[in-house]
């Protein structure tokens, strides 16, 4: 295998040079949902109509059946059951609907490995980030749903990488949690291509927006300190691996205060109060949002 070099998702995708070479190890990736694609572009739009939302998940049966089935779990408790997606977007608003589009999207990904626990970790650190992004993002304050979106997508070339390779990620895993080995190091060896660029590749395939894109890129580099998106998705995964979540546990993690003032929030007292318990409605998210 000869090594291959990738570069992050340029920042404007259609002014762009060539794209980077797709990675051999995801030469099988399924093509990602295109509804939730499409709903990128009004990811930000909090006026969106809501026809325009139920009209574009009515094109994915599958997906809207995965809305429904998570809008009608123990997480949403609600008194009556959800029917249709329009029902949902009435009962639950666009924005929730939207966010739960793109969960169900990357399940898609995540679902091949969803048996084996020691691969679930992968899964169950994105939806713990994109909750904690959330969170972060209404101290900062940011944009939640895109900060939500950076943080659920972060490890996208994580889970492509995994639903190509279950076995041999899952080996590499094992290796590197008990040899203490950089798993980016491991991953190049394995794959020619770690997981950030595996995701800046898939990034500049969808033409996600720039500063996801960069989340998805840059997540393992020294985070700015400037309440960016990028700055958000690096702190709510310190975070997540604080709080249990970590892909691999490693000694000397930065604590709850150090990984939110990376955002960084303004009062991190207050802030630590917020993630109070915070931890049982991640696990009760994970447990209705996951994949069957």
């Amino acid at each position: 295998m000869s090594q291959q070099t990738l570069t992050a998702p340029p920042m404007n995708p259609s002014s762009a040079g060539p794209p980077p070479d797709k990675p051999w190890a995801i030469q099988s990736l399924p093509p990602f949902p295109a509804v939730a694609l499409q709903l990128m572009s009004v990811l930000d739009d909090e006026d969106v109509p809501m026809k325009k939302v139920v009209d574009l998940l009515r094109v994915d049966p599958a997906l809207s059946a995965e809305i429904l089935r998570v809008s009608n779990s123990a997480y949403y408790g609600l008194s009556r059951q959800i029917d249709s997606v329009s029902h949902a977007v009435v009962v639950l608003g666009t924005q929730t609907v939207k966010r739960l589009a793109m969960t169900a999207a990357l399940g898609k990904f995540a679902k091949k490995f969803m048996h084996n626990e020691g691969l679930r970790t992968c899964w169950d650190h994105s939806i713990a980030c994109a909750m904690i992004a959330e969170k972060i993002a209404e101290l900062v304050p940011a944009a939640r749903d895109r900060c939500y979106t950076a943080g659920l997508l972060h490890d996208v070339g994580r889970l492509a990488l995994l639903a190509c390779h279950p076995n041999e990620y899952g080996g590499m895993l094992a290796v590197a949690r008990e040899n203490d080995f950089d798993e980016l190091e491991c991953e190049r060896q394995l794959f020619d291509a770690d997981h950030c660029n595996t995701g800046a590749y898939l990034a500049h395939q969808w033409q996600l927006p720039e500063d996801i894109a960069a989340a998805i890129a840059y997540h393992h580099d020294p985070s700015p300190v400037d309440g960016s998106t990028l700055a958000v998705t690096c702190a709510a995964s310190l975070a997540a691996d604080h709080l249990g979540y970590a892909v691999i546990e490693r000694e000397g993690r930065p604590d709850l205060a150090a990984s939110l003032a990376a955002a960084p929030v303004p009062d991190l007292d207050k802030a630590i109060e917020e993630f109070d318990g915070f931890d049982e409605r991640i696990q009760q998210a994970i447990a209705s949002i996951s994949p069957r």
